[in-house]
């Protein structure tokens, strides 16, 4: 994670950027932050969805693509915990704390220079990969992702959000109510919203364990959606 570098990808263009700065290309574009919680590559339903919605942006939007699963996170160790305390307590942070505390914090400037966003996010177990839950408690910090005063809390961050759902089975809302197993876009969206990001726009592909055949028809019948709202992020 020392020295991490993001990667912007345009259909003309590949910039390679430092954490510190967005320069060239950069600057002359949007940039989407493709945030990925799936481990199965192209085989994932949601990765498959994501594709179609990807592939209908125009040039001038720059892709920073972070897959969680290959992104070798850091791990939340007694020294990260010390400096977070340190840190909104204004305290100074030794030199073992600081070096730890610097790659969280290269990871929140990642996470906050984004123009928009687009999530991956298969259902585990009712709620969200672990690898996903692990990213959020690492750039979830006061004064880093968002601020509290008497109002309640005001996300740092910025920009609209696509969000692709998928799940093996039908989690859809029963009877005009939420079902009782979807732990997924309920503790999502509140994260979404406490950082500052919106409007959020979800797509939900369900029914993935039906077989190919049936995954197929379902991305197709999402297609027209997921590529207005490609056009309606590149426009906006």
């Amino acid at each position: 994670m020392h020295g991490m570098k993001s990667f912007i990808f345009s259909r003309e263009t590949l910039c390679t950027i430092s954490d510190d700065a967005f320069k060239q290309c950069g600057n002359m574009m949007s940039n989407l932050l493709v945030i990925n919680a799936s481990p199965r590559g192209d085989a994932s339903a949601g990765n498959m969805a994501a594709n179609i919605f990807l592939e209908a942006l125009p040039d001038t939007v720059a892709l920073t693509r972070l897959d969680l699963f290959d992104a070798g996170l850091p791990e939340v160790t007694v020294e990260v915990t010390s400096a977070k305390m340190k840190y909104a307590m204004g305290m100074d942070l030794d030199e073992e704390e600081a070096k730890q505390w610097s790659v969280i914090t290269a990871l929140v400037e990642q996470f906050v220079q984004a123009d928009n966003y687009l999530f991956v996010i298969p259902m585990w177990n009712f709620s969200i990969p672990y690898k996903l839950k692990q990213y959020i408690d690492l750039i979830t910090h006061p004064g880093l992702t968002f601020t509290r005063d008497e109002n309640g809390p005001k996300g740092l961050a910025s920009g609209a959000a696509t969000v692709i759902y998928s799940r093996g089975g039908d989690y859809s809302p029963k009877d005009g109510k939420p079902d009782p197993y979807d732990f997924q876009s309920p503790y999502f969206g509140a994260w979404a919203s406490l950082v500052g990001l919106g409007p959020v726009s979800e797509v939900a592909v369900q029914t993935t364990m039906a077989g190919p055949d049936v995954l197929a028809k379902i991305l197709e019948g999402q297609k027209p959606q997921l590529v207005g709202m490609a056009r309606a992020l590149a426009s906006s």
